[in-house]
């Protein structure tokens, strides 16, 4: 794919870093985004992603080029993504200018639920198959080359299934598309007692990589997990010196931080990194031939039942989030202490999308029955419903698990709708008005800096309007009303 342009270092958009951006934007050739983290469910079936126009002229105006990196709609299930997504995913395409999108080669859809996580695929003849026609149904429907990202692995490796690097190889080959080659995976895999790096890069065809993916981690319980937390470990730094001047069609480099890490890691450690990344970016040869030649892999006979991609599916899914197991295959999952780890992923996730929707009503759980509590609570909740793949559906899933299940506290049902009030409007752009039975001013200032005040606010009818572009409006319900601006929504 020589007409692809050669973009150059870039990062993981995420708003904390737009200081960075505009200080240093000598260092961000390319901003690679994820349009899915910026929609809205909307509830409507005829409809149900809203995607802000504003927001997508705002990220088309940062700094750099634009790569479009989908996390809705991977590429490794049997099971396809809703098909609402691919016109938007379409749109913000033309509408940034990306010469290229990728997307995972995992699944996080059964026909029953939502996973919470991406999984890994069923590494086999059947699943390539598969695989191959959803990248091509992908890359129709988007209208540009589709490059496919080498997939981070928990759990121990079959003897039913084909290697990582081969398996990789195959699906690329067949499918005809891009590598999304994520070393920091790759890292994370071998570490853990899959195949060596070594091996996966020697089978892969290294001219089909297009892109690159750093990251940093840290251990959990005897694994290396994919953490985009901070620093790209000195071995990886040392792998990717050592393969970059072997990928003949690289055009790209992305640093990758997760916004929950980024306070702790902070600009000028980011700033360090972006300069590293420069440095190996210098190092790769266009014009090179690749070093190695992908072999050609063989087809894996199982070596006692075949287990079929949907079958695997739906087995590994009901065990990482939380289900009985009930088949021979969810027992032996369940015995593999990767799943335990991500099933321990899927709980935090869960549970940062909840307090991330309703932080004012997550910190008055918090404080007002405190952290062990709340987190009994939530653990209720994900023994009772699956995980949902948008936040504020998660959220609203829980809220409303919580107010059947009757839950007395005082204030919040009021703060909760305060909440759902904004979330609504944030959807559908149409005003609303909450009303109250105490003023509210005081206990949600309070809740914001994360305090929970003796007395709530002086008993009375007050209202507060919640309008999409504009402050805040809040008054008794009997005078004018005042408007007042809330840093934290």
């Amino acid at each position: 794919m020589s007409r692809l342009p050669e973009l150059g270092v870039g990062l993981i958009y995420s708003p904390g870093l737009e200081p960075l951006l505009q200080a240093h934007p000598e260092l961000v050739d390319v901003l690679e985004f994820e349009p899915q983290t910026t929609w809205i469910e909307t509830g409507s079936d005829a409809e149900p992603y809203c995607v802000r126009d504003d927001v997508l002229a705002h990220l088309a105006a940062l700094p750099g080029r634009k790569l479009v990196h989908s996390i809705g709609t991977p590429v490794g299930g049997s099971v396809r993504a809703n098909a609402a997504q691919l016109p938007l995913l379409r749109e913000t395409v033309q509408a940034v200018g990306s010469p290229w999108a990728s997307e995972h080669l995992s699944f996080n859809l059964t026909p029953d639920f939502f996973t919470g996580f991406f999984l890994p695929p069923r590494q086999t003849e059947a699943g390539i198959e598969i695989y191959v026609e959803t990248i091509r149904t992908l890359r129709d429907a988007l209208g540009v080359p589709i490059a496919i990202e080498t997939g981070v692995n928990y759990l121990g490796p079959r003897a039913d299934e084909l290697g990582d690097g081969e398996f990789m190889a195959a699906v690329a080959e067949r499918a005809d598309c891009g590598i999304l080659l994520d070393l920091h995976n790759i890292y994370c895999n071998a570490l853990n007692g899959r195949q060596s790096v070594e091996r996966f890069l020697s089978v892969l065809p290294l001219h089909r990589v297009w892109e690159l993916h750093l990251a940093g981690g840290f251990e959990v319980e005897g694994y290396w997990v994919d953490a985009h937390s901070g620093a790209i470990p000195p071995p990886l730094h040392d792998i990717c010196r050592d393969v970059l001047p072997v990928l003949p069609q690289l055009k790209a480099i992305i640093f990758e931080l997760f916004s929950s890490h980024l306070p702790q890691f902070g600009l000028e450690a980011t700033r360090t990194q972006l300069e590293r990344v420069h440095d190996l970016w210098s190092l790769r040869q266009p014009r090179a031939e690749a070093a190695h030649r992908v072999q050609a892999p063989a087809s894996v006979t199982p070596a006692k039942t075949a287990i079929a991609p949907k079958d695997w599916e739906r087995a590994l899914g009901r065990v990482v989030i939380g289900q009985q197991p009930s088949s021979e295959l969810e027992r032996e999952f369940a015995r593999d202490p990767g799943t335990r780890l991500v099933a321990s992923m899927i709980e935090e996730f869960r549970g940062s999308m909840v307090v991330g929707v309703y932080r004012l009503t997550s910190r008055l759980l918090m404080l007002a029955l405190g952290p062990d509590i709340f987190r009994a609570l939530l653990e209720e909740f994900w023994k009772a419903a699956p995980p949902r793949q948008f936040a504020g559906s998660e959220a609203d899933a829980f809220a409303d698990w919580l107010l059947a299940r009757g839950l007395h506290l005082p204030q919040f049902e009021a703060v909760l709708a305060f909440e759902r009030a904004t979330v609504q409007t944030l959807r559908d752009g149409r005003p609303r008005v909450v009303s109250f039975s105490f003023a509210p001013l005081p206990l949600l200032r309070a809740l914001a800096d994360a305090v929970l005040p003796d007395n709530p606010g002086e008993p009375g009818e007050y209202e507060i309007e919640v309008r999409q572009d504009g402050p805040i409006r809040v008054g008794h319900a009997h005078a004018p009303a005042v408007s007042q601006t809330f840093p934290f929504h």
